[in-house]
């Protein structure tokens, strides 16, 4: 931890202590004066202190929550001057647990749980197209298939489950397991979900910069996880050279993933308003329309790797000249739908 990361800490800590010590005293006060206490404190002492006292007593108790749990995601993720705040925030509060605070929540619970999912849906995808660059850049000599096996391995709930508890957010989190059963494979889908939105909301503050969110990723955790696997499975011992129909196929990996991750983060920027399940919806008719060329994902994977593998330059090349025509054809359509 850095010493700009303690002194963060520290001041959250800082400001809960002075909360803590002013809810101290007036216990004290009680203690020694019975209930003229009150005086001390309340102007109308005949009105509604009493209730209102102990609403501000669990809003402060979910305050110190919330603070230090996202005080301690930023240390955990290396950002400790991590600036949207509310994004981290928006990912510690997953759906099935919301309902404990929702009246402490900023804006309405459904709101709450739209915007988790949307958060987690982006991160998917965003990991997705880092995890296949990263296996399609550092074995060059890798099957398609072997790729999509390496990935099935390692970028699945149970492995993603194992991100977030090195990252802490089975303690930091608001998640879902208070005050309730929940077998192990619910357990790992919320975790992984919980760790795709928080490295949605890293992507994010990056300023939807690919490289400095995937670098962050594959130095973390997918290069270890890679090396480990890699060495363990012999069937995923690269060829001594692809065939270029192989090679077609590689590139066509490479291109899905890409097309996928840009396709989500333009819906995602475009319609704000829309829950995850739309914006996936909406994907697949995008995908499904007719127009992309033959083959299109292979020379998407090929004009990926032709612009250095700048991901922004793909996302402006994409959306101009193919999405944003189509997903305006989609909602000329749906309005008339529903005319």
């Amino acid at each position: 931890m850095t010493a700009q990361g303690i002194t963060t800490v520290e001041k959250s800590l800082q400001k809960v202590l002075e909360k803590l010590e002013s809810a101290r005293k007036m216990q004290d006060d009680w203690m020694k004066n019975g209930l003229n206490f009150v005086d001390l404190y309340v102007d109308n002492a005949g009105g509604d202190w009493l209730e209102k006292w102990g609403k501000a007593e669990e809003d402060l108790e979910f305050d110190k929550i919330r603070s230090v749990s996202v005080e301690s995601v930023k240390i955990a993720i290396d950002f400790p001057d991590f600036q949207k705040t509310q994004l981290l925030e928006i990912a510690l509060n997953h759906p099935d647990y919301t309902d404990y605070f929702s009246d402490r929540l900023s804006g309405s619970l459904t709101g709450q749980n739209v915007k988790y999912q949307r958060q987690a849906l982006l991160g998917a995808a965003i990991f997705g197209a880092v995890f296949t660059d990263y296996l399609y850049r550092k074995y060059p000599n890798l099957e398609r298939n072997a790729i999509s096996t390496l990935k099935a391995r390692l970028a699945n709930k149970k492995k993603i489950r194992e991100f977030a508890l090195d990252l802490n957010l089975n303690e930091v989190s608001l998640c879902g397991t208070k005050g309730k059963e929940i077998d192990k494979s619910e357990y790992n889908k919320f975790l992984s979900e919980t760790f795709q939105a928080v490295f949605c909301a890293i992507y994010l503050e990056c300023d939807r910069d690919f490289d400095i969110a995937g670098n962050w990723l594959i130095q973390r955790f997918i290069e270890k996880a890679v090396s480990q696997n890699v060495s363990q499975k012999s069937d995923l011992i690269e060829s001594v050279q692809v065939s270029p129909k192989s090679a077609v196929k590689r590139r066509g990996l490479l291109g899905a993933d890409i097309l996928e991750a840009i396709a989500i983060d333009y819906l995602y920027h475009r319609f704000p308003e829309k829950n995850a399940s739309q914006l996936t919806d909406w994907k697949n008719m995008l995908v499904a329309k007719e127009i992309f060329p033959k083959e299109f994902k292979a020379k998407l994977g090929s004009h990926y790797l032709e612009l250095g593998s700048n991901f922004s330059r793909t996302r402006d090349w994409l959306v101009d000249n193919f999405i944003k025509t189509a997903v305006d054809e989609l909602v000329e359509e749906t309005e008339n739908q529903l005319n």
